[in-house]
């Protein structure tokens, strides 16, 4: 059964709800990007997804939740992988790593585990085009250790993903 949650009743594009050139100019100085980072930020499918969830979710303080999600983010693709890359303690829940961007003021719960399922399957999807790398360069990989079942949890991910209508997130493609 589909659940249809947003007020919203027409189809509406990120730059309708948040301002996200003004979110990426801001993140591009705060976090010294250059212009090839810049540009990967703005077209990148997983920080508007981090982004908009707040705003589809009708969160309140949506604008700070997003700004905060989105330096956690930042902060771990841009440094600090060495203590935010995935360990085997990770593997006992598909949503431990992204805890730290999971924190929401109200908001439609559904909407924002759905945006949070997102989040997963980009996750999930990571590890398995990354299998062999890691394999290769002794990086820990949860489908490589075994205890995480990709196709399980794919179509487990999907399942919850399509549960939901909000069409911001629909739109933004990658799924």
């Amino acid at each position: 059964m589909e659940i249809k949650l947003n007020s919203k009743t027409s189809l509406q594009t990120i730059e309708e709800i948040l301002d996200w050139n003004y979110f990426v100019s801001e993140l591009t100085k705060v976090f010294r990007l250059n212009a090839f980072e810049q540009q990967q930020l703005k077209n990148s499918i997983t920080a508007k997804i981090i982004a908009v969830i707040p705003f589809s979710a009708d969160c309140k303080d949506a604008n700070r939740t997003a700004i905060a999600h989105l330096c956690i983010y930042l902060t771990e693709i841009k440094g600090f992988q060495k203590y935010c890359a995935h360990i085997s303690s990770d593997d006992k829940n598909l949503f431990k790593r992204l805890s730290l961007i999971s924190n929401f003021e109200g908001g439609k719960q559904p909407i924002i585990e759905k945006g949070m399922n997102l989040l997963s399957y980009i996750m999930l999807e990571h590890y398995h085009e990354t299998c062999e790398h890691d394999r290769k360069n002794d990086i820990y990989n949860p489908l490589n250790a075994g205890t995480w079942n990709y196709c399980l949890l794919k179509t487990s991910i999907e399942k919850e993903i399509n549960n939901v209508y909000c069409p911001i997130l629909d739109s933004l493609g990658y799924f």
